[in-house]
């Protein structure tokens, strides 16, 4: 099913242990002894905004379950993007859900039909499909 990936599954794992460790040790430095009150109010808000901002680790029962959100339609935003520092991607809108796709995807495909696996916070891409001309067809028909 897969056509080209974003990241490889593994590349979740090194995101989510990355955070869950440096968040584990900002609360290990708020037990520490020896730590002023002002360094445990920062480790404190640098563990709070370390899990905000990035919410891989949410996504990890999910993702040891398999049990991915799926969405599939023709994409109402199609756009090739490549932001400063951070590679280019394609960022596509299918169902009112926002994703980041490889940017290998040609611009040929965006009157297809997608089908995408995906975990429901961090929207990591765990795989995907473009249908068929003949597919995307037969699928718009039954909607």
């Amino acid at each position: 099913m897969l056509q080209g990936k974003f990241m490889f599954k593994e590349m979740f794992w090194v995101i989510s242990i990355s955070t869950l460790f440096l968040a584990f040790s900002c609360v290990f430095m708020l037990f520490k002894k020896g730590v002023s009150l002002v360094e445990r109010i920062l480790y404190s808000i640098a563990t709070l905004v370390l899990m905000i901002v990035n919410p891989h680790w949410l996504d990890i029962p999910v993702y040891l379950t398999n049990d991915y959100r799926v969405v599939e339609g023709v994409p109402t935003e199609f756009d090739h993007r490549s932001p400063y520092k951070a590679g280019s991607y394609l960022h596509i809108e299918v169902s009112n859900v926002e994703l980041r796709l490889p940017s290998s995807v040609p611009n040929s495909k965006s009157d297809r039909w997608f089908v995408i696996y995906y975990l429901p916070n961090s929207k990591y891409i765990m795989d995907y499909k473009v249908l068929s001309k003949e597919e995307t067809l037969q699928k718009q028909k039954r909607k």
